[in-house]
C-alpha cells in the first residue's frame, strides 16, 4: 500500500483521535503500524485501522480482515462516498467493520462514522443513499 502525505495526515489524525478517546479509560496498551494498518492493542482486544486515503483497494483489504475488528479510515470525499454506496452489499455483511470518513481540516465536524452491518439492519434500503448523503454532508468534503 503506497504511503504519501495524505496517508500521513490521516494517520496523525487517527492517532490523536484514539489517544484522546482513551484518556479516561486508559485501555490502549500499544499502537503500531504495519503495511498501512494501524494496530491498536488494548487490554481486552486488538483493533485494526486501515488508513486508506482512497478507497479503490477496499475489496482486497476486506477479504484479508473479514474476521477481525477493522475500521477503515478515509477522507470524506465524494469518490470515497460513491465507492461505499457501490460496495454496500459486501460491506454490510461484515459485522465488525466500521468506516470513518474524515476531514482533519474541517471547520465544523471532523468525522462521521458508519457501521454498515448495523446500519443496514435499521435503515430502509430505499432510504440508504439519502441517509448516508446526510451524514456525508455533515462534514466538509476533504479537498
Amino acid at each position: 500500500m503506497a504511503k504519501d502525505k495524505n496517508f500521513d495526515e490521516l494517520k496523525e489524525w487517527l492517532i490523536l483521535f484514539l489517544k484522546h478517546k482513551d484518556l479516561f479509560y486508559k485501555k490502549i496498551v500499544d499502537i503500531k503500524e504495519k503495511d498501512g494498518i494501524l494496530i491498536v492493542e488494548q487490554k481486552e482486544n486488538t483493533q485494526y485501522f486501515a488508513i486508506l486515503p482512497h478507497l479503490d483497494v477496499v475489496d482486497k483489504l476486506l477479504d484479508d480482515y473479514k474476521d477481525k475488528q477493522i475500521c477503515i479510515v478515509t477522507f470524506n470525499t465524494k469518490p470515497n462516498f460513491d465507492i461505499i454506496i457501490n460496495s454496500w452489499k459486501k460491506l454490510s455483511e461484515l459485522p465488525m467493520l466500521c468506516i470513518y470518513f474524515v476531514n482533519p481540516n474541517s471547520s465544523t465536524e471532523k468525522k462521521w462514522i458508519i457501521y454498515p452491518f448495523t446500519h443496514s439492519k435499521i435503515t430502509e434500503h430505499s432510504a440508504l443513499k439519502q441517509g448516508l448523503m446526510t451524514l456525508f454532508e455533515s462534514v466538509e468534503e476533504y479537498k
